[in-house]
């Protein structure tokens, strides 16, 4: 993995980086969600027949994947954005585009803001927490951060492993820093609860929102109403990368398509 210095202790953000040579002026940076990882969540997407090629930034977040997970370290969506825009910057490009899925799609935002280089697309997937997230995160952040990371963490990992269902997503998370997944979980919920569509509505850059074809019209509706065009994937609930990267990777070309 390509590795990117964060801080002058030595703390590092890790990547993979893909089809170098493929559209290199027009890179995509991925930002996963919480307990997820970009490293195991999207070769299969970048790597499908139906992915349109361009150079692939598979970020992992620091606290997650194979970044550095120091125990006094910062994992709010706010300091995790401006982690990014030191390492996109750094990166020399004057014109990105990006991706976010799901709580991550919040730091992806906060990204896109404060960038002061071009964002040409903003791709946004399965953007924000449904109800079975807020009330999962509101279980996590109903403890002390001292008592998740005693053992509220591994009380959490074994009822996922009991609910079922979840065999895929369970191999980042249990990897992830029980300090990052509680101090990402709480301001996850704040941003959810914020004007985060506004925001996107103001965004100046081509927008898209890719849904399961299971989203109702009025999910659709209210991120056509912020300027965006929503791709629909089949065969998929809320971690598409998983259940469908083929129709996630045509989805994501399709709307990288917008800006030729």
């Amino acid at each position: 993995m390509n590795t990117f210095s964060i801080d002058e202790r030595g703390n590092i953000l890790r990547y993979l980086d893909l089809y170098s040579g493929e559209k290199a002026s027009e890179p995509l940076f991925y930002i996963h969600g919480l307990g997820c990882a970009s490293s195991s969540d999207y070769p299969p997407v970048v790597t499908s027949d139906s992915y349109s090629k361009r150079r692939s930034f598979l970020v992992d977040l620091m606290g997650s994947g194979f970044s550095d997970k120091p125990q006094d370290g910062q994992y709010v969506s706010a300091t995790q954005a401006t982690v990014l825009s030191n390492f996109v910057l750094n990166q020399g490009f004057s014109n990105v585009n990006l991706f976010g899925h799901s709580a991550g799609a919040f730091i992806a935002l906060k990204l896109a803001q404060q960038l002061p280089i071009q964002v040409g697309t903003l791709v946004l997937c399965e953007p924000g927490l449904t109800d079975y997230g807020v009330a999962m995160l509101s279980e996590i952040t109903s403890q002390t951060e001292q008592q998740f990371v005693n053992g509220g963490f591994s009380q959490f990992l074994m009822q996922l492993k009991a609910q079922g269902g979840n065999d895929a997503w369970l191999g980042p998370f249990s990897v992830a820093s029980p300090y990052a997944i509680y101090q990402w979980a709480r301001s996850a919920i704040d941003d959810n609860s914020s004007n985060w569509l506004d925001d996107l509505a103001r965004l100046n850059a081509i927008k898209g929102v890719i849904l399961s074809d299971t989203a109702t019209s009025d999910e659709i509706a209210k991120f056509e109403q912020a300027g965006c065009t929503v791709e629909l994937v089949a065969n998929a609930e809320h971690m598409v990368a998983y259940d469908n990267p083929d129709g996630l990777a045509l989805a994501i070309s399709n709307i990288l398509n917008l800006s030729r």
